[in-house]
Formats: C-alpha cells, sequence, structure tokens
C-alpha cells in the first residue's frame, strides 16, 4: 500500500499560500517550503504537477500549472488518489543533453576573419553548415564569440549594400557626356 500523501490536509492553506504569493516560478526548493516536504518528494510532485521547465540543471514549474495542480488537489474526493492518478500519467522531466564541442582554445579573440568556412555572412544572408548538429552548433557558437568580439565587421558584412542608384545615373550622365564629346565631327581624336 502505498504511502498517505502528508500535505493532503494541508492543501487549501497550501492553495492559499500558492495564490497570494508572487513567485511566477517555482524552484524544487521552493516547492519543498510550500508543501513543507523533502527534496524527493519535491521533485516527484513537481512532475505530477507537469510542465517542468529544465533551465540550466534546475528545475521549475510554473504558476498557472501549479495552481491548476492544486485547484485539481482541492476538488479531489482524495488527494491520494489524484495525486497517484497525476504520477501515472505524468510525463518524464525532460534531461538536457551535453555536446561534445571542439572550439579553438582562445576564443577570446577571435574575429570575423577567424571563421571557418562553413559560416557565411553576406548581405542580409548568414549561413552556417556541417555535417551535423554539433558541427552547426559549433559554428554558431564561433559567431556569437566573433559578435562579441568584432560587432562592427559582422554588421558591416550582414548589411545590405548601399542604394547604387545615385551612383549608376551618375555613371551613365559621365558615360554619355563622353560619348558626345568623342564622336563630334570634328574633333581632335576624329
Amino acid at each position: 500500500m502505498a504511502r498517505p500523501v502528508k500535505w493532503s490536509r494541508d492543501v487549501h492553506a497550501i492553495r492559499e499560500r500558492a495564490t497570494r504569493s508572487r513567485t511566477e516560478t517555482w524552484s524544487r526548493h521552493d516547492i519543498e517550503r510550500l508543501f513543507g516536504i523533502s527534496r524527493a518528494s519535491a521533485q516527484n510532485l513537481m512532475k505530477a504537477i507537469g510542465e517542468v521547465q529544465a533551465v540550466g540543471g534546475s528545475h521549475f514549474v510554473d504558476r498557472a500549472s501549479l495552481l491548476a495542480f492544486l485547484d485539481q488537489m482541492v476538488a479531489a474526493d482524495s488527494v491520494d488518489e489524484a495525486l497517484r492518478s497525476k504520477h501515472e500519467c505524468a510525463e518524464p522531466v525532460a534531461r538536457p543533453s551535453t555536446l561534445r564541442l571542439s572550439l579553438p582554445e582562445d576564443l577570446r579573440r577571435v574575429t570575423l576573419k577567424d571563421l571557418p568556412v562553413s559560416v557565411t555572412l553576406s548581405p542580409g544572408e548568414l549561413r552556417v553548415r556541417g555535417a551535423n548538429a554539433e558541427q552547426v552548433i559549433e559554428g554558431l557558437l564561433m559567431l556569437a564569440q566573433v559578435m562579441q568580439n568584432d560587432l562592427d565587421s559582422v554588421r558591416i558584412s550582414l548589411d545590405p549594400l548601399p542604394d547604387q542608384a545615385p551612383l549608376d545615373q551618375e555613371l551613365r550622365n559621365l558615360f554619355a557626356t563622353l560619348r558626345e564629346h568623342q564622336f563630334k565631327p570634328g574633333s581632335p581624336d576624329e
């Protein structure tokens, strides 16, 4: 037989404290304090609450998910049964995977000229190519560091070329003037 939920008698008070709280994202530690439970129990409870967000190795639940969960617990005939049901249909918590990346040792001084050929910048376009996800991500990381170190060069490479129309018209006028002077009868070039 499963152990009874020790906070079940306090579910109304817990719901009231959560409602009055200004906390928008609840960490495991916040859940421990709110429910008066241990670390392991808080981790399991967060899974039952659902919508667990993994951020930098920590897990959080948002306010709306917590309040919806507490509403379900308050409305349930048996908190124990309702919690057991939530655990049975709970999604596993997402675990961030680590990437093995090989970046140059000294990224502090990397500039636009140091980007690999797989990263190309042209006016209005940025392209990062790679044989797999890791290579593409390596290119993105290098580009991020280049932007940190050499943003002006990156902007120049990405900004569209200035409007050439006035210059083009000036050149056409110049060539027209030259043609007029070059082909006039009696001109010295004849």
